[in-house]
């Protein structure tokens, strides 16, 4: 039997790869084909586990006539779609969970298997645990009373992955279905409360038998545990084992854990392909549970209604295709069902069904020999901000559309930049120093005739002296300590240029209460009031309370604070560098920090990194970060959602922001 393996991520190389190594040992399948979007995941998953070739274009796979079953491990909709190609071109189907995004949609695979005559399962390998079947054998046709399952992991924070909804449909689903099967089917009345990513059932069966269903996502470790109950009688199953207690005695019985039932939901697979009988986790048999988890993410209380089935029709591949470069996972989601995916290493030939390409984290510019290949090639997405290394213009000049990740980009620095502005406000970051150094304050400790005067001032008080000595220390020292701490509402805060990044922080500095101004060479009057800031000189930007830069880095824009600028910051300033480090005269910089009356948040540098030993490392009043105000987890996943969702909107004709040749020129 020949397989296709889709999916060469963790899951897969982890689990179900070694499995499926082991029967091709045995004689029992050949690794024919492994796909996957990402060339190098697909090279080495074939060169570890043997595979006859590696390929990144699922749907040309999908086509072999000597493929007998495919394995998808991904995300829901690709388990989906591509579930739907595969029983259509009439091969058996395994895909991991979530075996699909609705139980609608697992049924319409299970519908499709059926009349195809096909087999389609997924992997809910809790069916397979030895201790489960251990007790589910012991409780015979009477069945179990009443029944609880718990899963909980520690997962606060992160996002759920596979493209669910949550992490229950990601992942604690496998308990629930296991709960689902001991007692024979669906409850006949749920309550349910959800709140987070923390899950909590109550169900009811016929008979009124009793079940019991708790998932934490945010706990502090990973506990996996089932207990059944019958008169007298109670069964405990663990990863262990199975625990028996009968009138007050326990036995405890250790099974063999790992991936034990990995390997038996393999080969149930295999085994109903060549007997016909229906799998016990066939995708007929779990879709209730998917129906079940639904119900539970959305807090049902009541009667547990039937899931619904769509007819099963046969699917076609889609005619257009899309190439995809670098890691782009559920965001590909949406575009599966118009839309074929390929690689650059699959443009061998003309190809004029590609109309679009993703270029992902890691991607390099379209060579012009795969370009040349692309006639029908509409639109090109760029998961990031500068798009100067892709080619940009040649790709202009071609009259292919270009858009990027701007508004993702833009709101994670807008957030960086608003913490920034408000802590610089308060003067937060000399209250830090000061902490460290042991006082308290937000004023550092006086130095020189200060510090002198400090000492004394108990003796010039006794004597008489101290009118006369404030002010002679007034005319002598200046006070160079920070202004008082003040709030972000009221403040006037100039904006150095115009764009997304600007649009973004403006509005979440408007929420705040504050004034912005904004300066630029070549925005409309009207974009920068419709945002609600006010078109100003750059004169009356530099006299804002908080300045903040906003350019692109270009030729023209290279040191657009110099000294003369700089000089115009008023004492108590607060100056915001979250652009380039370019945009500002590095040594002109110094000389107007060390000063002393103005305080800088720099997070980009003309150099980067900055040099162990450079200058601003030293001054006390500048906060400096490692250009962090854009890199975050959350703005890259953010970064491939809208990129994916911008070319979709372009190829269905609608409209959306595009990148111009003089948009271009203005960027870094």
């Amino acid at each position: 039997m020949k397989l296709l393996v889709i999916g060469a991520g963790p899951m897969a190389t982890h689990v179900h790869l070694p499995i499926l190594a082991g029967l091709r040992d045995r004689g029992l399948v050949d690794l024919a084909l492994v796909c996957d979007l990402d060339r190098a995941r697909a090279e080495a998953a074939a060169a570890r586990f043997g595979f006859g070739a590696c390929t990144g274009d699922a749907d040309a796979a999908l086509t072999r006539d000597d493929i007998d079953a495919v394995h998808i491990y991904a995300s829901a909709q690709l388990h989906y779609e591509y579930g739907i190609r595969a029983l259509s071109r009439g091969k058996h189907l395994f895909v991991e969970k979530p075996v699909a995004p609705s139980p609608a949609q697992a049924l319409h695979m299970a519908g499709l298997a059926r009349a195809q005559g096909l087999v389609a399962v997924g992997g809910h390998n809790r069916r397979f645990h030895l201790g489960l079947r251990a007790a589910q054998a012991r409780a015979g046709r009477a069945g179990w009373r009443s029944a609880e399952a718990v899963f909980h992991k520690p997962l606060p924070g992160q996002p759920p992955a596979f493209g669910a909804d949550s992490w229950l449909s990601a992942n604690g689903i496998h308990a629930l279905d296991a709960l689902v099967w001991m007692m024979g089917g669906l409850p006949e009345h749920l309550a349910a409360y959800a709140s987070g990513q923390v899950f909590t059932a109550a169900m009811r069966w016929p008979g009124n038998r009793q079940g019991a269903f708790l998932c934490n996502n945010t706990a502090g470790s990973r506990r996996e545990e089932y207990a059944f109950h019958a008169a007298g009688e109670s069964c405990t199953v663990t990863e262990s084992g199975l625990t028996v207690q009968t009138d007050g005695q326990s036995v405890s019985t250790t099974l063999p854990g790992g991936d034990t039932s990995f390997a038996l939901e393999h080969d149930a697979f295999l085994d109903a392909i060549r007997t016909g009988r229906e799998a016990p986790h066939s995708l007929a048999a779990l879709a209730p549970s998917l129906h079940l988890c639904a119900l539970i993410e959305r807090g049902h209380i009541g009667p547990v209604p039937s899931p619904s089935a769509v007819a099963p029709t046969a699917s076609a591949p889609p005619g257009r295709a899309i190439l995809v470069v670098g890691q782009w996972g559920a965001a590909l989601a949406p575009l599966l069902a118009d839309y074929r995916l390929t690689t650059p290493d699959e443009v061998t030939g003309a190809r004029p069904d590609v109309v679009a390409a993703l270029l992902g984290r890691g991607a390099t510019a379209l060579a012009p020999e795969v370009l040349n290949r692309l006639p029908g090639l509409r639109v090109v997405g760029i998961a990031g901000l500068s798009v100067a290394r892709f080619g940009a213009e040649d790709l202009l000049a071609r009259g292919v559309a270009l858009v990027n990740a701007s508004d993702a980009h833009a709101d994670s620095v807008a957030e960086f930049a608003l913490g920034l502005a408000i802590l610089g406000r308060r003067r937060a970051f000399h209250g830090h120093a000061v902490m460290r150094a042991g006082g308290w304050g937000v004023a550092r400790p006086p130095t020189g005739l200060r510090a002198l005067a400090r000492g004394v001032k108990p003796l010039l008080h006794r004597m008489g002296l101290l009118p006369w000595a404030r002010r002679m220390g007034s005319r002598l020292a200046p006070s160079s300590g920070p202004p008082r701490s003040r709030d972000l509402a009221g403040a006037t805060v100039g904006l150095v240029g115009w764009g997304t990044n600007a649009r973004a922080f403006t509005r979440r500095l408007a929420a705040c209460g504050a004034h912005v101004l904004a300066w630029s060479e070549n925005a409309e009057a009207a974009d920068i009031h419709r945002t609600g800031a006010h078109p100003a000189a750059l004169d009356q930007v530099l006299a804002a309370d908080i300045v903040s830069l906003h350019r692109g880095l270009t030729p023209a824009t290279r040191h657009t604070l110099g000294a003369a600028e700089l000089n115009r910051l008023r004492p108590g300033a607060v100056l915001i560098n979250v652009a380039r480090g370019g945009l500002i005269e590095p040594q002109a910089l110094l000389d107007r920090l060390r000063r002393g009356d103005i305080f800088a948040c720099l997070d980009t540098y003309e150099a980067e990194p900055l040099p162990p030993r450079h200058p601003l490392r030293r001054l006390p009043n500048v906060f400096l970060t490692p250009h962090i105000a854009g890199g975050s987890a959350d703005m890259q996943a953010a970064a491939i959602e809208e990129v994916a969702a911008k070319v979709a909107r372009l190829l269905e004709g609608a409209t959306t922001d595009t990148l111009s040749l003089t948009r271009l020129r203005t960027m870094t």
